[in-house]
């Protein structure tokens, strides 16, 4: 069978970066998602990052003398009415130009958490701020995006607290056992003391300050490896001490300077806090304000965090357009995969899992165009094997990689009929089964993306940006063939806004089609049509050179700088707990010197920099249960959204979950028989009725 090389397949990562300061924009997934394209077209500009973030940090904190005075010293009751605090977090910030809530609330919707914002400036904190009627305590963690609440009002800095209020939320915090994490704070006593004193304070820019866990921080971050280092960038920093006699350690440092401290105040109350300011598009907010979070709330709360790497490479058995270095295209066939490359490919990824133990599960997901499958000879794999024995070489390595059905020959679908694109799906299973190929039968990955709302609307135009006409404009004859054929999953793309879904890791359940969803995927600036690093490189200076289409860089990078970029944007993806897959091409996945190919050099590139910070498994999971995942993830803020209502009891060492709505919601820092752990973390799906309370037992971190 011959595939149809579709010219269309030229545009389709033909687009123009939107914002050059949103890198990890695009990690903080469907709110305020940057995404990136990588299509079946020359991978000229994608949607996302291209340039260094530039952030502009907070200004430094105004110096504020003396303290409030604590009105009631009285010990929290041993048992009773207190030992009863909700599930979920207060973010305490002054305005809503406070540059903490961003970073707090983006966090917080990663995990899927439940948490209400307060504006100091704007609204009294009052006792039923924090109680309900009942007695039980609406917040196990209180979230300061700084420790004094001050904002610049008429010329004077004002505090948001005034000390009556500051009191309210100190008796709650004691009395009710509840911890407060401040996101940023300095040295000084106002309103009460951390035991901080001043060093010194500096403006951080692009050169990374090295700020190292202390063996206290390496308990509250026990997600990170003991010896991981945090670059801080674009920060203003606090160099402070600890003062003598205090009750408080050091979680993090720079040199001999505090730059994080655990404090336990007077009367007893539990205190973390940060000495430098973050914010949702970097690295270092991503490693430590989970964590920060985490603590907090002792560990419970709704949803959870994970971290995953899964790749997807198209079209294999497919052929390529081929990029050269002087900038012509070859095509028909262009470049093609051999056996010797799937072979090469397969002993790479094998040495990541050895290399890097955090990645003992890696494995690929080839997504395949069955018309160029041929009759193999053999059954046997062919080391040094041509483009004709790759048939046998991938029946030989079935199992090897995980397969997904790309369509037979990779058709746009975007008006195709109804058994075109029926018989398009099928067939390409009957292909796979030909030669014994275990693909999944409830996930597709369409063409270019296909049939999804997206296309340009000028047919001859091979060189424009596809426009997102949104999913209402998704061809109704694929979504009935993919039902009829029980696919219960299609590949989205963060590049196309209407392929975003509204809450991370979840999917878009098809507006014209309720039997099947979209699961958008990363895309990456590895281009599709390049097969070593000079062509790689070659392309990448030509759109983010200095003379490049979208000059970004002062220089030419140099492949090294190249591969090293984009792993970080991978990196922050990753870090931020995004399940979604990265796409490359088979062009990427040739041996262009002793087994290396452009795709594992990418890979190899993300596991070192993972495994660098953390110590939790890098998790790899095949579609199947991805999708079914994000149909979880849908449940689960489904539950948030109508107001599921988890509430711990101290005493009793259990939670009780009550919901008007059923279905099932993630609950982190429990016992059930469901319960699964990721490092130190314990997390279970609760299936719930409606009004009918769940208790299950409790698992706090201490």
């Amino acid at each position: 069978m011959a595939t149809v090389h579709d010219p269309q397949r030229r545009l389709r990562s033909i687009l123009a970066v939107l914002c050059a300061g949103l890198l990890a924009g695009a990690a903080a997934g469907p709110a305020g998602a940057t995404p990136r394209k990588s299509g079946d077209g020359p991978a000229a500009p994608v949607l996302g990052q291209a340039a260094p973030v530039r952030v502009k940090p907070p200004a430094p904190l105004p110096v504020r003398t003396g303290k409030v005075a604590v009105t009631r010293s009285t010990a929290r009751a041993a048992a009773g009415p207190t030992d009863r605090v909700a599930l979920r977090a207060l973010v305490i910030a002054t305005d809503n130009a406070d540059w903490g809530v961003p970073t707090l609330t983006t966090t917080l919707n990663r995990v899927g958490a439940a948490y209400d914002v307060l504006y100091s400036a704007s609204s009294p904190l009052t006792a039923s701020t924090l109680v309900r009627g009942d007695g039980v305590g609406k917040y196990n963690a209180i979230l300061l995006t700084s420790s004094m609440l001050v904002y610049s009002s008429g010329g004077s800095f004002i505090s948001g607290l005034d000390g009556v209020e500051w009191n309210t939320l100190w008796t709650y915090e004691r009395d009710y056992g509840v911890r407060q994490a401040a996101l940023y704070t300095s040295y000084g006593t106002y309103p009460e003391d951390y035991c901080l004193r001043a060093v010194s304070e500096t403006a951080v820019g692009d050169t990374p300050l090295t700020v190292s866990l202390t063996s206290t921080g390496a308990g509250v971050f026990d997600y990170l490896k003991a010896t991981a280092t945090v670059p801080l960038v674009q920060s203003y920093v606090y160099r402070t001490s600890i003062a003598s006699g205090c009750s408080a350690t050091s979680t993090m440092t720079a040199g001999s300077d505090v730059l994080g401290v655990r404090t336990t105040s007077t009367d007893g109350r539990e205190r973390l806090a940060l000495t430098f300011t973050n914010n949702v598009n970097l690295l270092q907010s991503d490693l430590v304000v989970h964590g920060l979070i985490r603590w907090a709330t002792k560990g419970m709360f709704l949803g959870e965090q994970r971290h995953h790497l899964n790749v997807d490479v198209d079209d294999w058995f497919n052929s390529a357009d081929h990029y050269f270095p002087d900038g012509h295209i070859e095509s028909d066939p262009g470049f093609q995969v051999s056996a010797h490359d799937a072979y090469a490919l397969n002993t790479r990824q094998t040495a990541l899992r050895t290399a890097q133990p955090l990645a003992s599960t890696f494995k690929l997901n080839l997504a395949y165009n069955g018309g160029d499958i041929q009759s193999p000879s053999n059954t046997t794999c062919s080391p040094n094997g041509g483009i004709s024995q790759l048939t046998s070489t991938s029946r030989c390595l079935r199992n090897s990689f995980r397969w997904i059905n790309h369509t037979l020959t990779h058709p746009e679908l975007t008006t195709t009929d109804y058994t075109t694109t029926y018989n398009e799906i099928n067939n390409n299973f009957t292909a796979a089964s030909a030669i014994a190929l275990p693909v999944p039968t409830n996930v597709l990955k369409t063409p270019e993306y296909s049939g999804l709302g997206v296309w340009n609307d000028n047919p001859d135009d091979d060189t424009s940006p596809p426009v997102d006409h949104g999913l209402g404009a998704s061809n109704v004859n694929l979504l009935t063939a993919a039902q009829n054929l029980n696919i219960k999953y299609l590949h989205g793309n963060f590049s196309f806004p209407s392929h975003v879904p509204a809450n991370f890791n979840a999917n878009i359940v098809h507006p014209l089609n309720s039997a099947v969803s979209v699961v958008p995927d990363w895309p990456t600036n590895i281009a599709y049509f390049t097969t070593t690093p000079e062509e790689e490189t070659a392309w990448y200076n030509t759109v983010y050179g200095p003379g490049g289409s979208i000059p970004t860089f002062p220089t030419d990078r140099t492949y090294a700088q190249i591969i090293d970029f984009e792993a970080s944007i991978a990196l922050q993806h990753v870090a931020s707990g995004s399940i979604a897959t990265h796409t490359f091409h088979i062009a990427n996945v040739r041996d262009y010197s002793s087994g290396k190919s452009l795709v594992m050099d990418w890979v190899e590139a993300v596991a070192a920099k993972y495994a660098s910070y953390y110590k939790t498994p890098l998790l790899n999971t095949d579609w199947p249960a991805i999708g079914a995942y994000t149909t979880l993830r849908n449940a689960h803020f489904a539950q948030r959204t109508a107001g599921v209502d988890p509430v711990y009891d101290r005493s009793a060492g259990t939670v009780t979950v009550r919901s008007p709505l059923a279905g099932t919601v993630q609950l982190s820092g429990v016992n059930t028989a469901a319960s699964t752990t990721y490092g130190s973390d314990r997390t279970a799906p609760v299936t719930l009725a409606a009004n009918a309370p769940v208790t299950v037992t409790a698992a706090p971190r201490l």
